[in-house]
């Protein structure tokens, strides 16, 4: 597998750690709120965690596309050639 490839896999392994992650604490968020005897209704600390997964996910892919690009060009202008497979 080449460096790219595998780079490849480990940002989609992150992505799947990432849904699972998100699920788990959105399950202990839920679980805290009962606890402290909040609403089921009450869904702010749930959104957090939504919005904080979705920026992580952005983020993922961002890389995800930076990695199969053949060049990327820094804000500068100046570009980076990645090694080719």
């Amino acid at each position: 597998m080449t460096p790219r490839n595998e780079l490849q896999r480990e940002i989609v392994d992150c992505l799947d750690e990432a849904l699972r992650l998100q699920s788990r604490v959105i399950d202990v968020t839920e679980q805290a709120q009962q606890a402290a005897g909040m609403s089921a209704a009450d869904r702010s600390f749930r959104g957090k965690v939504t919005g904080l997964f979705f920026g992580l996910m952005a983020h993922l892919e961002a890389l995800n596309r930076l990695v199969k690009e053949e060049t990327y060009v820094m804000p500068d202008r100046s570009a980076i050639h990645p090694v080719q497979p």
